[in-house]
């Protein structure tokens, strides 16, 4: 299926105000903290932990969808999913996917998805493993 390459013209005035309104909201935001500094180191592993492990999770599927040459219409079609849930779910504003949506991408791009529980503290999982500590590979349960 071939596809065509359309361009709509778009008016010098139109794109000077697109540049100009740009321009002005990168002045509103200089200064403003990032994401990273909103948090203190306390609170992020408080608050968050399972957040930031999930972004990571979501960043592996994006990054082995790309290896294997996969577009959002891909994983699409592979999946059912709508490509809009897609983006939003690899850009990080779909920010509570269920068990099943995880696991229905992770197969579409070739991957098994796991699911460890490691001992707090500074041991990974892989850590807890070669030490012969428990390491579980499956969804908890619900009671």
């Amino acid at each position: 299926m071939a596809i065509k390459n359309t361009s709509c013209a778009v008016s010098e005035t139109a794109l000077a105000a697109a540049r100009q309104r740009a321009a002005q909201t990168r002045r509103q935001l200089q200064g403003k903290p990032t994401p990273a500094e909103l948090l203190t180191p306390q609170e992020a592993a408080d608050a968050a932990p399972f957040y930031f492990v999930l972004r990571n999770y979501i960043r592996q599927l994006k990054e082995a969808r790309e290896l294997a040459g996969l577009t959002l219409a891909d994983i699409s079609s592979r999946t059912g999913m709508a490509v809009e849930y897609l983006s939003r779910l690899e850009t990080g504003a779909q920010t509570n996917p269920t068990w099943k949506t995880l696991a229905t991408y992770a197969s579409a791009v070739g991957c098994q998805p796991q699911l460890f529980a490691i001992e707090a503290g500074s041991r990974t999982a892989t850590q807890s493993k070669q030490r012969g500590g428990r390491s579980k590979d499956r969804a908890e349960r619900k009671p």
